[in-house]
This record gives structure tokens, C-alpha cells and sequence, in this order.
């Protein structure tokens, strides 16, 4: 809603223990902790995954106090986000981002998938940014993702995998913090976990989590400071029973709600390229406050029936958001629009995946089937205040739509030797869409169809049980759609847009060097995307299109080491060089041949230093520190008629490279941990979203640079009743 809204205001500006270890956590002794994902949709050692993947486990999850994607950002390579504030959060993975609304990273909670497979649901900035709190651990995998998980994948997939009830025994947690931010005032969080057996093969698991965090923007001109809160709670509750040794049934429901009290905006001027803080450091000027917010539900039942030569498993979901955002647009209209979006998912899949052993023939295999209906409801209107009334009869917009999916696929791993393992998989989809619109736009209903066979074929070598090397290629695609289609608009607009997709061609190699105290995961990469989705700009209204061709190459890689008992060091980083092949429409879109794709660094990368001290009667201290850099990115393209309209001397901007500094001290007692941490300590002001020109009548229309958090000190406690 923020970083892409249907309608755009022509001349506005939308702003728009261990340490992290990528495959296994090595012990202070010469054996290595089996890490298990669920990457291809059965479960498997993280090391024999012929992919580059990344998993942030439990103990990392908490130490470094990871509970949201910017969290995770400096933890995996590859990675980047741009958002004005955490409601809004545009993923990408590999540099696979040209400004469009439809998403290219794929998001999981367990088996739910999440999110719009929709343009027209502003897909690309509704992920789920969910409270990480008693998760067993979080999956990323980078590159397309076509053939297992469909649509919208083309960059990747992160998928949250939570700790499912346990019938054995019980069991609870819970942490409380409180924390100091820079330019603001203080916040308190608390979490906590229950797990009850009911019966030996019965059990239910309850999270609950809320979070306060203070603002750290203020507005001059109306004497006020803080604007831009964070409120973000909610809770899980999971049931699983266990009728037999061979039946697992487990019931999901999970509930969000992120509300944001301003965006991240101070606001600048531009000279020559570069910004100039216009009222001060973390200042803007508006007329009135900027909120947004999101409210996530999704529910989930997963059944898994052991048939002793294979095990079914169903997966339905359901998924519901509610999505608000505010702009101040008095520069442009004299009053502010605010907007709504409701989305509703449904999702089913089957499959069946052979068991170790099923046959004496060398070959593991998984065939499934996936269906999936999305109904989305998106109205902006242009008020006099927030839920006011409008400024003039019929000043609204309104669009919904509907998208529904049908999917086969396969995958099969044919082990031609001991040592080596043929993969390959493909999956068929079709979808249609329909797209109806009021208001000011035409109440004219779309319609489209499409289909598409996305494929992958990868070769592993196993030099032992511990080291691998790999190759693969693989698909993915973003679905195409109906088009709104805005007021007047010239005969040249089109009605649809077309699907895009990639090829991507990865060389990697993973494995654990005990003897060494090593372990490590690299690969170098070349990905083509063609037919790109790119939004331009018509009337005052976005309105989807394809562009050509680009190219994303590169290499990440992630080290870690323990050179001396209880000393854990780990380094990752990437580089990462996207760019267009071919040049975009001029007028209103304006991204030439050889432009880097935004908000991808070319480079970025993080250390992590993590030492555990001898005990001191029943405490075990630790300290440790991050370093994270993150390089020079480059804003979305402004086309000819904005250049000309606002005076802007480039058609994209560069955003200045930053590093940041975290660190923490604590100690464990027993059940219990204390530990004070800081974060930003340096206090670097990265730049997280960009906007040349404003809309506020109190800002003069002055550009936007939303800002992370600066320096934020923190103590929680964590233990067990």
C-alpha cells in the first residue's frame, strides 16, 4: 500500500550461544549439529540441499535478538529490503526487484503459504512480518523456487518453520525486555510459550508476543516528536494428535497485528545527487500524521499419513489480511487519500513423497497437487481526515479482483553412484484472473488466463559425508493479470500484462571441515529475466506493463569458524550485480540499459564474534558483537515527464553505503539468561526507502529518505517457569 498504491497522485511521492550458521552449528568439539529443513518439502540434512540456502536456528533467533525481516537482513546473504516502515516490507533476494507490485519472494509459515500472487494486491509489500518468537527456525532460499513452490517465487522463498506440540512432556518460555532508542524514549516487550500434553498422543502449544517500540521521527512544524511508533502483537495456537505411529494431524492459527504510526521519513533536499537533511536530522514537516498498519490471520491444517512406501501429506490454508496506510497528499489535492486493502487465500495441496528405502531402486520422488483462489478488495479515497469524509462525491478508487491457480508437479533424485545424485523436477500451472473496477476508473471487468511449466535439473557430488558440490539450473515466473485500466486513459494502455520469468544457472559448495573447525557455504550464480514487470505511471494511476531483459550475477558465501574453544566467528556476504539489459518506456517508467535494479546492494556483508567464558560457579557469561555492511543501492526510476515535472537531474538515485555495529553481553544461570544488547550503536543512518518529491502542502514537496532505527539499547530476560 505505501510503496505501490493504485493511485499514485501524479507528482506524488509514496515512500514507496552460536552465531548465525548456514548449515551447521559447530560444536566446541570435533562433532557437527545436524541441521534439518524442509527446503524441498521433506524433511533432509541442510548440507545435502543442492541449493544455496540459509537457516537461522533458534539459538540465533534469540541471542541476537532476531524478531522481524530487518532483523534478518544482515544474516543472510543476498538478502535486501526496502520500506518506508516494518508494515510494509518489500523482500528481495539476488537483485530480482524492477519497482513492479507483484512479489518475487515467496513467504511460508510451516506448510501456509502467504501472500498476493496478485499485482493488483500490491503483492510485492504484503509479506508477513512476523514475530520470530518459538520458531524452530527460519529457511531462506535464494534463486527461483518455480517448481516446488510455484508462483511468485522467482527470487526465492523464505519460510518460517515454528516448534510443533509436543505430546511428551510439558514445557514453557517466555522473555521480557524493555529498550532505549535514540532521539526517543523507551519500550517494553514481552513474549511467551506454553506447551500442554493432554493425553500421550494429544497436545496444544500457545505463543503470545507483544512488542512497543518508540519512534524515533519528529515533526517541528507541529511541535510533536515520536511520530513514528511500532505496536506489533499477536499469538499462535497449535494443536497436534498423534492417533498412530503412522498419522499426524496438526491444526494451525495464527494472528498478527502491526500498526505503524508514522513512516520512517525525514525529509531532504537533492543536491546534485545527494541529500541534505531539509528541518533537521529525523525531521519532516506534514499536515497530519501518516499511519499504517496490518492485521495478519492464517490458519493451516497439515496432515501426514505414513503408507510405509511413501507418506501423504495435505496441506489446506487459509489466509485473511487487512491492510490500512494514510498519505498526506494536501500538496497535491489539498486533503489526504487513505487507502485499504482486504485479501482472503485460499490454498490446498496434496502430495506424496516416497521413504527412505521404499524400494531398492536408487530414486526418491515427490508428486503433488496445489490449488489456490485469492479474492482481493483495494479502495483509496481522497478525504478531508482519516476515515472523514471524502473530499468531493465520487473522489475514490476502488479495485477487486480475483486470481485463482491450478498446479501439478514432481520431483525425483535419481542416485546414480554413492556419491553422486541426479535432481530434477517440474511443475505445470494455469491461472485466470478477473479484475473489476469503480470509481473514478472505468467499471469495465478484465479477464485473463494463463499457463506456464517451470523446471529445475540440478547434480550433486559428495566428496564425503561431509563436503558437496553442486550444480543447478532452474525457472520461475511471476503470473501476468488484468490490468486497471485508469479514466481517459489512451488506446495505447493495455488491458493485461504478461507473466515474466528466469532462468538461473548456480555452482555451489557446502560442507563441514571438523578437523578444521569449519564449516562453509558458497556459490557464484547467473540468473536472465526477461518480459520484467514494471509499473508506469498513466493519469495519475499505477498500471502494470513488461519491460525487457536484465541480469542478475554473483556470488555469496558464509563462513564459520571456531579457532579456539568457546570462540564462534562467522562471515558472510555477497556480490550481487543486477542490472537491465534493455531500456525500459521512457516517458514514465525511465530505466535504461546497464541501470542497476533497485535497492540491491553490489556489495554487503556481516562478521559475527560470539565467545562463551568459562563457568563462574552457575553463570556462563558470553559476549559478542555484529558488524554489518550494506553498499551503495540505487533508488526506483523516475521517467522523462518526472524529470521534467519535478526538476530532477538523474532518473534514479544512489543511496549511500552505511555499517552498522551491534552488540551484547549475558550470562545463563539454570532455566534463566539475562542479557543487554545494543543495536545501531553507531548510530548509521541507512537508508531504507526513497522518494524525490512529496505531497505534503507543510513539506513544500520536498523529497523523502525513510531511515532504520538509530542506536537502540536493550535488556531482556529470558527463562522458564
Amino acid at each position: 500500500m505505501r510503496t505501490s498504491s493504485r493511485l499514485t497522485l501524479l507528482g506524488s511521492a509514496l515512500l514507496a550461544g552460536a552465531s548465525f550458521l548456514p548449515l551447521s552449528a559447530l560444536a566446541q568439539s570435533d562433532t557437527t549439529e545436524t541441521v534439518l529443513v524442509t527446503a524441498e518439502k521433506r524433511s533432509e540434512e541442510a548440507k545435502n540441499v543442492p541449493m544455496s540456502i540459509s537457516v537461522i536456528g533458534a539459538d540465533e533467533l534469540n541471542k541476537l535478538n532476531i524478531r522481524s525481516f530487518e532483523d534478518i537482513l544482515s544474516q543472510v546473504p543476498g538478502l535486501s529490503i526496502t520500506e518506508a516502515d516494518p508494515t510494509h516490507p518489500v523482500l528481495i533476494l539476488r537483485g530480482i526487484n524492477a519497482g513492479g507490485d507483484g512479489s518475487t519472494v515467496a513467504t511460508y509459515l510451516d506448510e501456509m503459504p502467504y501472500g498476493s500472487s496478485n499485482a493488483l494486491a500490491n503483492g510485492v509489500d504484503t509479506a508477513p512480518n512476523l514475530d520470530t518468537y518459538d520458531m524452530k527456525h527460519v529457511e531462506v532460499l535464494r534463486g527461483p523456487q518455480g517448481t516446488l513452490y510455484g508462483a511468485s517465487a522467482e527470487g526465492g522463498l523464505i519460510k518460517f518453520v515454528t516448534n510443533a506440540p509436543d505430546p511428551s512432556g510439558f514445557d514453557d518460555s517466555f522473555e521480557i525486555g524493555g529498550t532505549q532508542l535514540d532521539h526517543s524514549s523507551s519500550g517494553l516487550e514481552g513474549r511467551g510459550m506454553v506447551n500442554v500434553p493432554l493425553t500421550n498422543n494429544l497436545a496444544v502449544r500457545i505463543v503470545g508476543f507483544d512488542s512497543f517500540t518508540p519512534g524515533f521521527i519528529s515533526d517541528p512544524g507541529r511541535n510533536i516528536s515520536n511520530i513514528n511508533d511500532l505496536r506489533s502483537f499477536g499469538g499462535r495456537v497449535s494443536v497436534l494428535y498423534q492417533p498412530t505411529d503412522k498419522l499426524t494431524i496438526r491444526l494451525s492459527a495464527n494472528a498478527q497485528q502491526v500498526d505503524s504510526g508514522n513512516v520512517n521519513a525525514e525529509d531532504i533536499a537533492l543536491v546534485g545527487g545527494t541529500f541534505h537533511p531539509l528541518y533537521g536530522s529525523y525531521k519532516q514537516q506534514r499536515t497530519t500524521n501518516e499511519p499504517d498498519g496490518v492485521r495478519y490471520f492464517l490458519y493451516n491444517a497439515t496432515v501426514n499419513w505414513d503408507l510405509n512406501f511413501a507418506t501423504i501429506t495435505s496441506s489446506s490454508s487459509f489466509g485473511a489480511l487487512h491492510d490500512y496506510a494514510l498519505t498526506d497528499a494536501t500538496g497535491v489535492y489539498g486533503a489526504d487519500v487513505q487507502g485499504f486493502l482486504h485479501q482472503e487465500k485460499f490454498t490446498q495441496e496434496v502430495r506424496l513423497a516416497s521413504d527412505p528405502g521404499w524400494s531398492s531402486l536408487p530414486i526418491d520422488w515427490l508428486v503433488g497437487a496445489y490449488y489456490t483462489n485469492e479474492t482481493s478488495y483495494l479502495h483509496q479515497d481522497i478525504v478531508t481526515s482519516f476515515h472523514g469524509p471524502l473530499l468531493a462525491p465520487g473522489t475514490f478508487v476502488q479495485g477487486d479482483s480475483e486470481y485463482n491457480e491450478i498446479a501439478g508437479f514432481v520431483n525425483a533424485t535419481y542416485h546414480i553412484l554413492q556419491t553422486l545424485d541426479l535432481g530434477v523436477g517440474g511443475r505445470y500451472s494455469t491461472n485466470d484472473q478477473i479484475a473489476n473496477e469503480f470509481g473514478l476508473a472505468t467499471a469495465t471487468p478484465h479477464l485473463t488466463s494463463d499457463d506456464r511449466f517451470t523446471w529445475s535439473v540440478s547434480l550433486d557430488y559428495h566428496f564425503d559425508a561431509q563436503t558437496t558440490l553442486y550444480g543447478r539450473v532452474a525457472t520461475g515466473f511471476r503470473p501476468g493479470g488484468p490490468n486497471d485500466v485508469p479514466p481517459a486513459a489512451p488506446p495505447s494502455v493495455p488491458v493485461h500484462y504478461g507473466p515474466d520469468s528466469l532462468t538461473e544457472y548456480e555452482l555451489g559448495a557446502k560442507g563441514d571441515l571438523p578437523d578444521e573447525h569449519l564449516s562453509f557455504d558458497a556459490d557464484v550464480y547467473l540468473i536472465n529475466w526477461k518480459d520484467i514487470q514494471l509499473l508506469t505511471f498513466v493519469n495519475g494511476f499505477n498500471v502494470n506493463g513488461n519491460g525487457g531483459t536484465a541480469t542478475s550475477k554473483g556470488a555469496e558465501a558464509n563462513v564459520t569458524w571456531t579457532p579456539i574453544d568457546r570462540l564462534v566467528l562467522n562471515l558472510n556476504g555477497a556480490f550481487t550485480d543486477a542490472y537491465l539489459t534493455e531500456n525500459t518506456e521512457p516517458l514514465f517508467v525511465g530505466g535504461l540499459s546497464g541501470n542497476a535494479l533497485p535497492w540491491s546492494p553490489k556489495w554487503s556483508a556481516t562478521l559475527n564474534g560470539d565467545y562463551t567464558f568459562e563457568a563462574i560457579g552457575d553463570w556462563t557469561p558470553y559476549i559478542g558483537a555484529t558488524w554489518h555492511y550494506v553498499g551503495t543501492r540505487y533508488s526506483d526510476y523516475y521517467g522523462q515527464l518526472y524529470q521534467a515535472v519535478y526538476s530532477l537531474s538523474q532518473n534514479y538515485y544512489a543511496m549511500p553505503s552505511y555499517n552498522t555495529f551491534d552488540a551484547r553481553i549475558g550470562a545463563t544461570f539454570d532455566r534463566w539468561s539475562v542479557e543487554i544488547y545494543g543495536k545501531n550503536i553507531n548510530s548509521a543512518k541507512g537508508v531504507t526507502a526513497f522518494g524525490a518529491y512529496g505531497t505534503s502542502a507543510a513539506s513544500g514537496g520536498a523529497g523523502t529518505v525513510g531511515l532504520i532505527q538509530p542506536r537502540l539499547i536493550g535488556i531482556v530476560l529470558r527463562g522458564k517457569l
